[in-house]
């Protein structure tokens, strides 16, 4: 299945912080959550054994985040991709770069549409 949609996107990026983590790949999201303060290792409580196709569709999803040419935009849906893969609190995240909540979402809410349609384009 090929997401269209924002809420598909944020799905699949946020199922793939949590594979990827999981899986313990030592460059990937585990190494960054653990530098985080707040993180509680939620994912390390949620370990599992994946089959081959899910990782293979986390490690496409992760590949997304390339698509987005603005690195402030790539950075702040990343922090709020790994915030709800349980690596801390989006509005901690907020608070210490001087971002303002509402803001930070809704831009990120545009940038997911945009990557909704790169991505359906790319695969379609």
């Amino acid at each position: 299945m090929i997401p269209d949609t924002p809420e598909d996107i944020m799905n699949s990026l946020v199922e793939a912080v949590e594979v990827i983590a999981v899986t313990g790949k030592g460059d990937g999201p585990r190494a960054i959550l653990t530098a985080w303060p707040e993180y509680r290792r939620q994912l390390a409580r949620r370990r599992r054994v994946f089959q081959p196709a899910e990782i293979s569709r986390a490690e496409e999803a992760i590949t997304w985040f390339s698509l987005i040419e603005d690195a402030d935009a790539r950075r702040a849906l990343q922090f709020e991709v790994m915030c709800k893969a349980g690596g801390g609190r989006f509005s901690r995240v907020c608070e210490k770069y001087g971002w303002k909540r509402s803001t930070v979402t809704s831009r990120n809410r545009a940038v997911l549409r945009r990557l909704a349609e790169r991505v359906s384009n790319a695969d379609g």
